[in-house]
């Protein structure tokens, strides 16, 4: 198996430790994800840096970050990104409803307001590395701005990055039990 050790912070050298405490500041607390990272804390440093930006500083409202952290996630079939990121969505006023949708997984049925399927259907260009359509780039533009639109896409391409270490080395749920997809 491909797994790496989770350091605690007690594991940790002085700057793993340093490294650790900024990333566990605006976080409730280090997931299997960061903790995989911190084997080469420069590097967990970096990450976390975008991360922060991307989750507590960019102007995007947080629905419209957490709906395409979530639409990237069910993309990728990734279920570690998923169960982090349903309640902070929920959170951030985006509709149980859309959740649900999103988890389906079927973007052709979808029923929510324009924004929201404008922006799912962004993630899925993301994630699949393809061109976003003009029209699309066009609506949120519209709806977020050019810095929105390109905050979208730092953040789908950061969980698309998060992801590929969740799977390089099999990273563990959040919670034990069945993952959603």
């Amino acid at each position: 198996m491909a797994k790496l050790p989770l350091p605690t912070r007690d594991e940790l050298d002085d700057q793993g430790k340093a490294v650790y405490d900024k990333l566990a500041g605006p976080r409730t607390s280090l997931s299997g994800m960061y903790r995989t990272l911190l084997n080469h804390p420069a590097l967990a440093e970096h990450v976390g840096q975008l991360g922060t930006y991307v989750r507590y500083e960019s102007n995007l409202a947080g629905d419209i970050r957490e709906l395409g952290i979530l639409a990237t996630a069910r993309e990728l079939g990734a279920p570690f990104v998923w169960e982090k990121h349903v309640q902070p969505a929920l959170k951030a006023g985006l509709p149980q409803s859309v959740i649900d949708q999103v988890l389906a997984g079927d973007i052709a049925t979808a029923e929510m307001k324009p924004l929201y399927l404008t922006t799912w259907q962004a993630a899925q260009h993301i994630v699949h590395q393809r061109n976003i359509p003009s029209k699309t780039q066009n609506i949120l533009i519209e709806f977020l701005g050019l810095d929105g639109l390109l905050d979208l896409t730092i953040a789908c391409g950061l969980y698309r990055m998060i992801t590929t270490i969740v799977f390089s080395f099999e990273v563990p749920l959040p919670k034990e039990g069945v993952a959603p997809f």
